[in-house]
């Protein structure tokens, strides 16, 4: 499916899938499909959060993301994380396996959670131009103790009843920056992620070259 039909099914929320009942378990994996699609094809879900009247130019740094050149000998992001990872660490089923996304895959979906591998010696500058791109780098960062000296949280709140709140955790490790990302379920604050997002970076980190 192609990123401008995956725009149009922007609206899946994950409290809504989890409120539905057994009979209704092939609806909601289709869900949480549409919902991943959403996901990979504009790259960065930073660009969910804004507001509708700016969308054109998020949906077009995504796309921007997508190309994004990387190193050689990236590490793929999917090989650092699993389905399994993610249910462990959240409680929550993500009812998709890993997605790779952009060059050499260094994104990768989880439907709830994401997580994107930055290679190379400029790996952390790479990732503040994401930042930048989306006009989030002046948003609050609160250092994350026990990953490193850059480490920190980033919390951005849900802009209407159809988004979840999101955090990051951003943590650099050698030449790799890695910008791993949970949503919230219903309406709990992105803050409220922090324990998952500590629990399933080690994972991730332990599984770095």
């Amino acid at each position: 499916m192609g990123a401008l039909s995956c725009a149009n099914n922007v609206g899946y929320r994950d409290d809504d899938k989890m409120e539905a009942g057994p009979s209704e378990n092939k609806g909601m994996l289709m869900d949480s499909r549409r919902a991943s699609c959403v996901r990979v094809a504009l790259a960065f879900f930073l660009c969910l959060v804004l507001t509708p009247a700016a969308a054109q130019l998020p949906r077009a740094q995504a796309e921007k993301e997508l190309t994004r050149k990387v190193p050689a000998g990236s590490v793929p992001a999917c090989s650092l994380i699993t389905r399994a990872d993610v249910t462990k660490a959240t409680g929550r089923n993500p009812y998709v396996d890993p997605e790779p996304a952009g060059q050499g895959g260094w994104i990768c979906n989880v439907g709830i959670g994401e997580l994107k591998a930055y290679s190379g010696l400029k790996a952390w500058e790479a990732w503040e131009s994401t930042l930048k791109g989306f006009n989030k780098d002046k948003e609050p960062q609160i250092p994350a103790p026990g990953f490193g000296e850059r480490a920190y949280f980033l919390y951005l709140k849900e802009e209407n009843k159809y988004q979840s709140n999101v955090a990051f955790l951003v943590v650099k490790s050698g030449n790799y920056t890695l910008a791993l990302s949970l949503d919230a379920p219903g309406e709990k604050p992105a803050e409220s992620m922090r324990p998952a997002l500590e629990s399933l970076m080690r994972t991730v980190l332990s599984r770095l070259p």
